[in-house]
């Protein structure tokens, strides 16, 4: 597979963009329909899982519109998987309790509590492997 980098981040902004546009329309039904919701607690669980990911796709993309006189490099494609993969995960994993909460038996703040214990673990490893895929400059 050959894939140049700017299409490669291309694909992958969608994805994270897609991802926390879904996850936003759910949180906003939640916000709206469900009751005795802790609305600050469950807005607080959702930010800082999705935006420093954005902020660092809308960064790359910014900078390399910018500076866009480096011919474009192919990508790894091990890496390009791996990244889009781990974030595949992630998305759903993020979505998961807002989606299945009515189905668990537990309350919504319960399921995002437990929630955070495989977040963080899936969050590391998907940043990571984003900052390494979105900020490499090497040239082949």
């Amino acid at each position: 597979m050959t894939l140049s980098m700017q299409v490669a981040r291309k694909r992958l902004a969608l994805l994270w963009f897609v991802g926390a546009g879904i996850c936003f329309a759910v949180l906003l039904f939640i916000s709206f329909f469900a009751r005795k919701v802790d609305l600050v607690g469950l807005w607080d669980w959702f930010l800082p899982a999705m935006v420093p990911n954005l902020s660092l796709i809308i960064g790359v993309l910014v900078y390399t519109q910018r500076h866009q006189e480096q011919a474009d490099i192919q990508v790894d494609c091990f890496l390009y998987r791996l990244t889009l993969g781990l974030s595949l995960l992630y998305i759903f994993l993020l979505l998961l309790p807002l989606l299945f909460f009515p189905l668990t038996g537990k309350t919504l703040p319960e399921l995002l509590d437990i929630s955070r214990l495989w977040l963080a673990a899936v969050q590391g490893l998907a940043t990571g492997v984003m900052g390494a895929f979105f900020v490499r400059q090497d040239e082949k």
